[in-house]
C-alpha cells in the first residue's frame, strides 16, 4: 500500500461528533522520527484519526528542560511537523511536562512556561497540553504559603496560562490520573473534586481508567468520573504500551472499550508500542471503533449462547469462528475489526523502507538521581543504547506512569522509581537511513531435499524397538527421528515466499494484548501443557514394556505433530519477516519474532524428546496464574510451561544485532551422529581450539576419553546442535552419576583399556600428548565426594566449535533442553569435572550459571567440581 492509500475503505465519512480520536506519543524511551510522525499523519488522515498529542518523555525540551527554548534548526523542524499534522487535518497538540521541578508560585517559573509556550504558538500550534502525571504530590515551602493543595497550585498554574494563550484546545493531565492512584477513592478524593471544580470548563482533562493499563473501562465508571470532574474526560489509554516490558509487543485489537462510552466520552488517544512500525493494527483497529455507535461483542453474546457457559480457555474478544460474516456497520467487534487491519497492513510490508534503527526501551533502576532523558532536539547519533544509572543496581519494574511506564495491574510500584536515561539523540531531524550494508542478512543457502522428520515412530535408547500392547512398532531410521529448536530443512525451504494473511494473523496471536493472548498463542500453550501431562502415554512401562493403548499413542502423536507444526509456522514467520522490503518494520519486529521462535523452538525440541526417548516423563506445573501477572508475555508464559522453574536465566537472550535465518536444529542424540561429536570434541580438547594436530592417528583417543561413556551408556540423555545437516555441537548428561561411574567402571573402561594398551616406553622416556592421555586411561580411577552427589545427581558434558560459541544463545537453549529432561525425570542438581588450570572451561560453565561446589577437606588433586540446582 502506498501512503495508506487503500485504507480509507474501512472507515465510514461520518464522525462521532466532537468526539476527539488521536494517538499520543507519550511513551518512555527513544522517540518516533520525524519522518514515522509525517508518515503516521498521512495514515491518520486516511483512518479519520484527528488528533496528534507530541509528549515524548525522553524529549530533553519536554520533561526534564521544559525550561529551554528550541534552537533555530529545532524550530525549523518542528514548525514542519505542526505543517504536515495541518495538511492532513490533523489536530497538533503540544504537550509540556513541567511538574518534575516546579515551583507553582514563582512568576519566573509561570514566565519560562508561558515563552515556552508561546514560542510553540509562533510555529503554528494551535492546541497544547499540561502533562502533570508521574510527580510526588508535594510542594516546597514557598507553594505552600500560597496554595490551599497540590490541586489549587495546578490548577492556577493551568487557568492562566490556558488564558495567556487565548484559550486555545487544551488538555490538562492530572496527578492523580487512574482509580488506583485517586486518594483515598475517586468520588471522595479532595484531589479530583479541586480539579473538577477549579479547572476552567473548557480545558480538557486526561484519565487511564480504573488503573495505568486498564484492561475494560466501563461505562458506570465514566459516569461517575465525570460527575467529579464535572466534564467527560479524554482517555490516555495504555493498552497497547509496551515500554514497561522489554519482551512484550501488542499486536492485537483495540478492545475493552464499549462504543457505548463513546457519547460519554472527550475523546480518547491511544498512547501505543515504542516500535512505530508495530502500530498499524492498534491505530486501525481504533480508527473502526471510533466510528461506531453499537458494541458487536455484546450483541453477538445476547444472540448466542451465554457467557456463564464459555469455554475457560476462550478469549474474551471471542473466537473467529464465531462470528458471522457480515455484522453491521455501526457495529463494532474486535475481531472483525482485527481481519479489516490485517488485510490494509500486508502491503505495508512491501513498501521499499529504509531503517533508522531500532527503538530502545528504557531500564528502570530504583532510587536513580534525576538526570535529563533523550534530549530529541539536539544533536543525532546514529545508534542509541540505554544505559542503567547506579552501580551494581539490578533493573526493576517501573513506576506506573500514565505513559505506560509501570507494572501490570495486578503488581504494585513506587513513585520514587525513575527510568534511566537514554543517550542524546534528536527526534525532530531525521536520522540518517541505514545503507543496506549496515543491516546485512547472513541468509545460509537451504538444501532442496532434506530429511523427513517424524513424530509418529520412535526408538528405544539402544536402537531396539518399543513394543505396545498390539503390535511390535516399526523402527524408523535415524532421520525420521530427527527433533530440533528452530526448524527443520524441509521448513526452511519452503518458508520464503511473501507473507500472507495466515502470516500475520499468526504474527498478531503471538504478541497480542497485555491482559489477553491470541488464539494461535493460546492454543501453543494449552497444547505443550497437555503433551507434557499426558506424556507417559507414550512411555513403556518400566516392568512390561509395553505401550498404552493404540488410541492414546495416537492421539499424543497427533498432538505433538499439530505444536510441531505450529513450531514450524513460527519459524518460516521469522523467516519472512526478514525478507521483506520494509527493513524499518523489519528490523522492529525481529527481536520479538527471534525470542518467539527460540522459546517455541526449545518447547517443541522438549516435547519430540518426550516421544522419543526411553523413560518416565514427569510432568511439572509453576502455578496457576493467569498468563498477564507475569513479565514477559507469550514467550515467558511458554517458558515458564518446562519443568526449569527455578533456572530462567537460561531464557533470558538477547537476539543477534545482525539479523540471520540460521536455524540451529536441537535433537536427541543419534547412533549415527557419534563421529560428528567426536570430531566437535576433537576440535575444542586443545584449550577451546583444534587438538587435531596434538593427536596425530588418533582421531577418536579424545572422543574416547570426554564422550564416548556418555554416548554409549547414557544415550537418551544427550543432545546434539546442529546447524544446516552439520553438528557443532553437543550436550551429554547422565541422570544418576552415581550409577552412570558403577556403569563406566564395569563395561566401559575395560573396553578402553583393551582399545589402548599402555604405551611400551621406559620410565625415562618422554611421552607424546597421545600417550599421555592412554597412560591415564591405565591410571584413572572415578573419585568423586559424596558432598557433590548431595545436591548435584547429574552429570553433564558441554562442547560447541569456537565459531558457534559467540552466540550465548545456542548455549543456553542447548543447556535448557538437557536440563528440562533431567529435570522431568527427578534430577535436581546437574555438575561438571574441570581441570584446576582449565579457566576456559570455568568461564564457559560459570555463564551459564554453574558455581565451583565447596568440598571442605575432600579436594581432589586437579580436578574442580562446578554445578547448579534446579
Amino acid at each position: 500500500m502506498s501512503a495508506a492509500s487503500d485504507i480509507a475503505h474501512h472507515f465510514s465519512t461520518v464522525n462521532n461528533g466532537n468526539f476527539l480520536c488521536g494517538v499520543v506519543e507519550g511513551f518512555y524511551g527513544r522517540p518516533w522520527t520525524p519522518d514515522q510522525r509525517k508518515d503516521l499523519f498521512v495514515k491518520m488522515n486516511k483512518m479519520g484519526i484527528s488528533s496528534y498529542l507530541y509528549a515524548p518523555k525522553d524529549d530533553y525540551k519536554h520533561r526534564a528542560f521544559w525550561r529551554d527554548l528550541y534552537s533555530v534548526e529545532e524550530a525549523d523542524q518542528l514548525t514542519s511537523l505542526i505543517a504536515a499534522a495541518k495538511a492532513n487535518n490533523i489536530t497538533f497538540y503540544y504537550a509540556l511536562s513541567p511538574g518534575l521541578d516546579m515551583t507553582y508560585s514563582s512568576a519566573k517559573e509561570l514566565t519560562f512556561l508561558k515563552r515556552k509556550l508561546e514560542q510553540v504558538a509562533r510555529f503554528g500550534c494551535i492546541a497544547f497540553a499540561l502533562l502533570f502525571d508521574d510527580i510526588e504530590p508535594d510542594m516546597c515551602e514557598a507553594d505552600k504559603e500560597i496554595f490551599q493543595s497540590f490541586a489549587h497550585a495546578q490548577v492556577s498554574v493551568t487557568n492562566e496560562v490556558y488564558q495567556h494563550l487565548g484559550q486555545p484546545q487544551f488538555i490538562f493531565c492530572p496527578t492523580e490520573y487512574c482509580a488506583t492512584r485517586a486518594i483515598p477513592a475517586v468520588q471522595s478524593s479532595e484531589y479530583l473534586n479541586t480539579i473538577g471544580t477549579k479547572l476552567l470548563p473548557a480545558v480538557d482533562i486526561m484519565w487511564t481508567g480504573s488503573r495505568v493499563i486498564t484492561k475494560e473501562i466501563t461505562l458506570q465508571s465514566i459516569k461517575e468520573l465525570s460527575g467529579v470532574l464535572q466534564r467527560p474526560p479524554v482517555i490516555w489509554d495504555n493498552i497497547h504500551a509496551n515500554d514497561y516490558d522489554q519482551k512484550r509487543l501488542f499486536l492485537g485489537p483495540f478492545t475493552g472499550r464499549s462504543p457505548d462510552l463513546i457519547p460519554h466520552l472527550r475523546g480518547l488517544f491511544t498512547n501505543p508500542n515504542c516500535e512505530y512500525e508495530a502500530n498499524f493494527v492498534p491505530i486501525h483497529t481504533l480508527a473502526q471503533w471510533s466510528r461506531c455507535s453499537v458494541d458487536g461483542k455484546r450483541d453477538l453474546t445476547n444472540d448466542s449462547v451465554s457467557s456463564d457457559i464459555k469455554l475457560e480457555t476462550e478469549s474474551d474478544s471471542g473466537s473467529v469462528e464465531d462470528l458471522p460474516s457480515q455484522i453491521n456497520s455501526a457495529s463494532y467487534h474486535p475481531k472483525m475489526a482485527l481481519k479489516a487491519a490485517i488485510n490494509d497492513w500486508l502491503p505495508e510490508f512491501y513498501r521499499s523502507k529504509s531503517s533508522h534503527g531500532k527503538p530502545v526501551k528504557p531500564q528502570l533502576v530504583q532510587n536513580s538521581p534525576l538526570l535529563p532523558p533523550v534530549n530529541t532536539c539536539i544533536s543525532i547519533t546514529a545508534t542509541t543504547t540505554t544505559t542503567t544509572v547506579g552501580a551494581g543496581i539490578p533493573p526493576i519494574p517501573a513506576v506506573a506512569s500514565i505513559l505506560g511506564v509501570g507494572v501490570l495491574p495486578e503488581v504494585t510500584g513506587s513513585s520514587t522509581f525513575q527510568p534511566a536515561m537514554n543517550p542524546v539523540m534528536n527526534s525532530l531531524v531525521s536520522e540518517p537511513e541505514l545503507p543496506a550494508s549496515d543491516e546485512p542478512m547472513d541468509y545460509v543457502p537451504t538444501p532442496s531435499t532434506s530429511p523427513n522428520d517424524s513424530l509418529v515412530d520412535r526408538l528405544s535408547a539402544d536402537g531396539s524397538e518399543i513394543v505396545d500392547n498390539e503390535e511390535a512398532a516399526k523402527v524408523q531410521s535415524d532421520d525420521e527421528n530427527r527433533m530440533q529448536t528452530d526448524t527443520d530443512n524441509e521448513s526452511k525451504s519452503n518458508s520464503k515466499g511473501m507473507l500472507t494473511f495466515a502470516d500475520v494473523e499468526l504474527l498478531v496471536d503471538l504478541f497480542y494484548l497485555p491482559f489477553e493472548h491470541g488464539s494461535q498463542g493460546l492454543t501453543l500453550l494449552q497444547d505443550f501443557h497437555w503433551l507434557k501431562n499426558n506424556s507417559h502415554l507414550v512411555i513403556p512401562t518400566k516392568k512390561s514394556r509395553t505401550m498404552s493403548p493404540r488410541i492414546e499413542v495416537q492421539e499424543w502423536q497427533d498432538k505433538a505433530a499439530k505444536f510441531d507444526s505450529m513450531a514450524q509456522a513460527v519459524q518460516s514467520l521469522y523467516i519472512r519477516i526478514l525478507d521483506i522490503p520494509n527493513r524499518s518494520l523489519s528490523l522492529e519486529l525481529y527481536p520479538y519474532v527471534w525470542d518467539m521462535k527460540a522459546i517455541v523452538g526449545l518447547l517443541n525440541s522438549y516435547v519430540k524428546w518426550l516421544g522419543f526417548s526411553q523413560g518416565w516423563k514427569e510432568a511439572f506445573m509453576s502455578g496457576e496464574q493467569e498468563p498477564w501477572v507475569f513479565r514477559g508475555g507469550l514467550s515467558a508464559e511458554l517458558q515458564r510451561l518446562l519443568p526449569l522453574e527455578n533456572i530462567n536465566d537460561l531464557c533470558i537472550w538477547k537476539a543477534p544485532d545482525v539479523p540471520s535465518n540460521k536455524m540451529f536444529l536441537i535433537r536427541p542424540y543419534l547412533n549415527s551422529d557419534k563421529s560428528a561429536i567426536y570430531d566437535v570434541c576433537l576440535k575444542t580438547c586443545d584449550d577451546g581450539l583444534d587438538g587435531t594436530d596434538v593427536f596425530p592417528g588418533q582421531p577418536e583417543l579424545i572422543g574416547d576419553k570426554l564422550v564416548g561413556s556418555f554416548l554409549t551408556l547414557n544415550p537418551e540423555f544427550c543432545f546434539v546442535l546442529e546447524e544446516d545437516d552439520r553438528v557443532c555441537g553437543y550436550a551429554l548428561a547422565a541422570l544418576d552419576a552415581k550409577q552412570f561411574y558403577n556403569k563406566f567402571d564395569i563395561a566401559y573402561m575395560p573396553e578402553l583399556l583393551a582399545k589402548y594398551p599402555l604405551p611400551a616406553k621406559d620410565a625415562q622416556e618422554m611421552l607424546l600428548p597421545a600417550e599421555e592421555v592412554i597412560a591415564g586411561f591405565h591410571r584413572y580411577k572415578v573419585d568423586v565426594p559424596e558432598v557433590v552427589y548431595k545436591h548435584h545427581p547429574s552429570l553433564i558434558r558441554i562442547g560447541i566449535l569456537p565459531s558457534f560459541s559467540s552466540d550465548p544463545s545456542l548455549v543456553k537453549k542447548l543447556l535448557s533442553c538437557t536440563l528440562s529432561a533431567l529435570k522431568a525425570n527427578g534430577s535436581f542438581g546437574v555438575y561438571c569435572e574441570i581441570h584446576v588450570g582449565d579457566k576456559r572451561l570455568m568461564d564457559f560453565y560459570s555463564k551459564v550459571g554453574f558455581l565451583e561446589i565447596s568440598l571442605g577437606t575432600n579436594t581432589i588433586e586437579d580436578v574442580l567440581f562446578f554445578g547448579r540446582t534446579f
